[in-house]
């Protein structure tokens, strides 16, 4: 297990196996095993209380913010990437520069298992992503996505959720 510059809420749960650095955590969260979750220095990745991170997860921040809203429950094997390098090919980087751009998952979503989520993309409040997508843009609150890449699939109602 790897720590340094973390803020750890109350009762955080974090397997012994999982690696992390320069990242809050909010009260109640909870990480599974083998889990890597990194941030800056200066752009410290935050984790909402109540929220579930499961197993062999990676959610890499390092170079640009990344935001995991309250009460989110994100499978195992799932992927967030801030950044699109590096690559050990000059030909292709002239090609294709490194981007590196913002995630933002908001409140009371789930990320289902083997989904990743990359540069650029914003998940709203209350969102469903189905297992094994590919998040590679926007996607408004309440709403079911899923696929590769992600296309929408229907709107949740209020109803759904009382």
């Amino acid at each position: 297990m790897i720590y340094s510059n973390l803020l750890l809420g109350k009762n955080v749960d974090i397997d012994p196996t999982a690696s992390f650095n320069n990242v809050k955590l909010g009260d109640g969260v909870k990480i599974g095993k083998k889990v890597t979750i990194f941030g800056s220095p200066d752009k410290i990745l935050e984790v909402g209380s109540e929220t579930e991170i499961g197993e062999f997860t990676i959610v890499n921040g390092y170079a640009a913010q990344l935001k995991i809203g309250a009460r989110c429950s994100i499978g195992i094997f799932c992927h967030f990437i801030v950044d699109t390098g590096p690559t050990a090919s000059p030909k292709l980087l002239k090609k294709y520069p490194i981007a590196e751009a913002l995630i933002m998952i908001g409140n009371d979503c789930i990320i289902g298992h083997g989904t990743m989520v990359i540069a650029g993309s914003v998940i709203g409040d209350c969102c469903y992503v189905m297992p094994n997508s590919f998040v590679n843009c926007e996607i408004p609150p309440y709403s079911v996505y899923g696929g590769s890449p992600a296309k929408f699939i229907r709107k949740i109602t209020p109803e759904e959720l009382s």
